[in-house]
């Protein structure tokens, strides 16, 4: 029985030409490509202490925290959300996620 590939998120860098894509697998990943920590921080109304929390351990976020990055980045919602729970599930993340 072959093992189902891990989540991802599609994210577009809209600053650059052509627009670069891509899929990270982790919130690390898509939060490292997604901007600066300051930019983030303001536009997500997380503190940077919280946002480097759950760039470490993404199963701390809340329900509310993934839904206001999920529009802040302009990625979809339900990918966001498996991302951050195959992590919590596979150890990534210290609590249970979304």
């Amino acid at each position: 029985m072959s093992k189902a590939a891990a989540p991802t998120v599609a994210f577009t860098e809209p600053l650059t030409s052509p627009p670069r894509v891509h899929h990270p697998g982790t919130l690390a990943e898509l939060l490292e490509v997604a901007g600066t920590r300051k930019r983030i921080v303001e536009a997500w109304g997380v503190s940077a202490r919280t946002y480097d929390t759950r760039k470490r351990s993404p199963g701390t976020c809340t329900v509310d925290e993934l839904q206001r990055l999920a529009r802040v980045l302009s990625v979809a919602e339900d990918e966001l959300f498996a991302v951050v729970r195959a992590q919590a599930v596979a150890g990534g993340g210290n609590e249970a996620a979304a």
